[in-house]
């Protein structure tokens, strides 16, 4: 991973990218992957520092291959943002991608030193500390992103927003306590 300065991606900047990477269970089930962090152990979604004119959705790609084997369709519109304080001080925002996996490595970069688990997006939300991230969560645990079509597209509800939109704006509000 890489130290660079944040990226500009549309009007937005960007610290780092991540993936949420999906799976469809027997029964139609999705599932959403998190991964430990290396040095606390909390529950993560994989992500990283996006290299010198990489794309994000590519980050995202690679940081799921790197962080925790997964090899997958990956989409390029991100679903949201999320803020985390790096080391408890630094704040960086993370342009996150959905990922649908495909196949899964037996062994990856950080192997050794990571734990995964595949659960549904509300227990996810469950797992994870940052609030705009488990906003995105639990979007996806209302709206099943992944068509029959092996698309990356949000499911249009009636009377709904895209997923995809109500995260960006879930992710953008002003955070309430």
């Amino acid at each position: 991973m890489n130290e660079e300065t944040p990226a500009k991606t549309g009007r937005r900047e960007i610290d780092q990218c991540g993936a949420i990477c999906c799976r469809v269970e027997r029964g139609g089930r999705l599932s959403v992957l998190l991964v430990t962090s290396r040095d606390t152990g909390r529950w993560v979604i994989p992500k990283g520092n996006l290299g010198r004119k990489e794309r994000p959705y590519r980050c995202a790609q690679r940081e799921a291959f790197e962080e925790a084997g997964i090899i997958g369709r990956v989409r390029k519109k991100p679903i949201g943002f999320y803020t985390y304080l790096k080391d408890h001080v630094t704040p960086l925002r993370v342009s996150v991608h959905l990922l649908r996996l495909e196949s899964e490595a037996a062994h990856f970069r950080e192997y050794a030193e990571r734990q995964k688990i595949w659960i549904s997006p509300a227990e996810a939300a469950l797992l994870v500390e940052e609030p705009e991230l488990q906003a995105l969560f639990r979007c996806i645990d209302a709206d099943n992103p992944l068509t029959s079509q092996d698309r990356l597209k949000p499911r249009r509800i009636p009377g709904r927003r895209p997923v995809h939109e109500a995260a960006v704006s879930l992710a953008t509000s002003p955070a309430s306590h």
